[in-house]
C-alpha cells in the first residue's frame, strides 16, 4: 500500500472504529410507553418544579452561566477599553467601535444579571 492512500483512509477508519466503539459502549435505554419518562427524571405530576430535582439541576445549570458570563463580560470590557484607548490618536470609527463594545458589554451585563428571570420565564412554559 502506499503511504499517501494510508494517510487518507486512516482519519476515516479512526471515525469508523470510534464510531462502532461508542455504538457498542452507549447502549440507549429504552423508551416504553407504560413507563413515566417525567417521574424517572424527577418531575412529579403536579407539574411543580420546586419539589423536583430537575429544578435544582437547572438552577446549577443558571449559576454556571452567570459565572462564565462574568468572566466574559469583564473580558470585553477590557477588550473595548483597549480599542478606545487606541483610538486616541484621532480614528473615529476605532473610537465608535469601542464605544459600542462598552455599550455591548453592558447590555450583556444585564443579560447575565436577569438570567434566573429568563430561566424563570422558561420554566413557566412547561408548567
Amino acid at each position: 500500500m502506499k503511504k499517501g492512500l494510508t494517510k487518507k483512509f486512516l482519519p476515516l477508519l479512526t471515525m469508523v472504529a470510534l464510531a462502532l466503539a461508542i455504538s457498542v459502549i452507549a447502549e440507549p435505554s429504552m423508551a416504553s410507553a407504560n413507563s413515566d419518562a417525567w417521574k424517572e427524571f424527577g418531575v412529579n405530576g403536579e407539574g411543580d418544579l420546586d419539589s423536583a430535582s430537575i429544578f435544582e439541576d437547572l438552577n446549577t445549570v443558571v449559576g454556571l452561566i452567570i459565572a462564565l458570563g462574568g468572566f466574559w463580560i469583564i473580558c470585553c470590557l477590557i477588550f473595548a477599553g483597549i480599542k478606545l484607548a487606541a483610538a486616541q490618536g484621532g480614528n473615529p470609527q476605532a473610537r465608535t467601535a469601542g464605544f459600542i463594545g462598552i455599550g455591548m458589554a453592558f447590555i450583556g451585563g444585564w443579560v447575565i444579571m436577569k438570567a434566573h428571570d429568563i430561566a424563570g420565564f422558561i420554566a413557566g412554559f412547561g408548567g
